[in-house]
């Protein structure tokens, strides 16, 4: 049975593009990352592909704004990927 990883936004989660993304942005940077309207600690990776590519934590990410559970292939929104340490 598939895990989901090979198409486009299962419910149990961004598939794995969506997840390379994330884990590429976070292999960028120096320090944890941030949000990026406050100073809490990130939660998700926001990422649509020449758009949008930032950080931003559990209260900053908005299911209306951005697909929870999509893949950077067929998103017409931002792709929210949770950071391995958001549970």
């Amino acid at each position: 049975m598939s895990s989901g990883d090979a198409g486009g936004g299962a419910a149990d989660g961004p598939n794995a593009a969506a997840r390379a993304v994330r884990d590429a942005a976070l292999d960028a940077l120096d320090d944890p990352p941030t949000c990026a309207v406050c100073p809490a600690s990130a939660d998700f990776y926001l990422h649509e592909a020449e758009r949008v590519s930032t950080f931003v934590c559990w209260e900053h990410v908005s299911p209306y704004a951005a697909d929870v559970n999509g893949s950077p292939e067929d998103a017409d929104r931002p792709v929210a990927v949770p950071l391995p340490s958001f549970r």
